[in-house]
């Protein structure tokens, strides 16, 4: 039995190294924060050494969990191997340490406008995204659709967005009640589709 458990373990964490979660986002502009909150969220109760760098790029922080503990003790908030990457508004500027993971998917969490109800938030597919590009916040370097597109170039993976609709992105404002409310279920939704059993990855 213990054999068995320890070779689904093993089984999961390949899987999920073929997963990448970027968390985008500008921390100085309300809600357009969401997605960089997602990241410290998931980053709570990582183990110490669990943190790695990609180089001297300021403000932000990488952490790749293989060095998390068992998938089987309960307390993790990501399955081993799952590569979380909070990029701020320059997704950009990792494309090729991304493109180096070889994921087979990637979710992109971030804030955009889809005409719900602030807080609100849904999961959208490639084609999906492209028919949404009106919405997407314009807080970033580049436009969102661009990174996502030079993404699919360089990493040939599936690419879904998880689209947090705002209340309010000023400068210097604070997070909205509606999003702050949201941001548990936010996170309980990744960690689900971190546990997905995708098929081929």
């Amino acid at each position: 039995m213990a054999f068995q458990l320890r070779a689904r373990s093993e089984t999961v964490a390949e899987e999920a190294s073929q997963l990448v979660i970027l968390g985008v986002g500008n921390r100085l502009r309300g809600d357009d924060a969401v997605g960089c909150l997602v990241c410290d969220e998931l980053r709570k109760d990582r183990i110490p050494g669990s943190e790695d760098s990609w180089g001297p790029v300021p403000d932000t922080r990488i952490l790749d969990s293989s060095n998390s503990r068992s998938l089987l003790d309960g307390d993790r908030p990501l399955p081993v191997g799952v590569f979380l990457l909070d990029c701020g508004n320059t997704p950009e500027n990792y494309l090729q340490p991304i493109a180096d993971r070889k994921p087979s998917r990637i979710l992109v969490v971030d804030c955009c406008d889809f005409g719900a109800e602030p807080g609100e938030f849904r999961l959208f597919t490639r084609p999906e995204i492209e028919q949404l590009s009106y919405g997407l916040m314009s807080t970033h370097t580049l436009p969102l659709t661009l990174t996502i597109e030079m993404l699919s170039l360089e990493t040939r993976a599936a690419i879904e967005l998880l689209g947090v609709q705002p209340e309010r992105i000023d400068f210097g404002a604070d997070l909205s009640a509606p999003v702050r409310s949201a941001l548990p279920a936010v996170v309980e939704f990744v960690q689900q589709w971190a546990r997905r059993p995708w098929p081929g990855a």
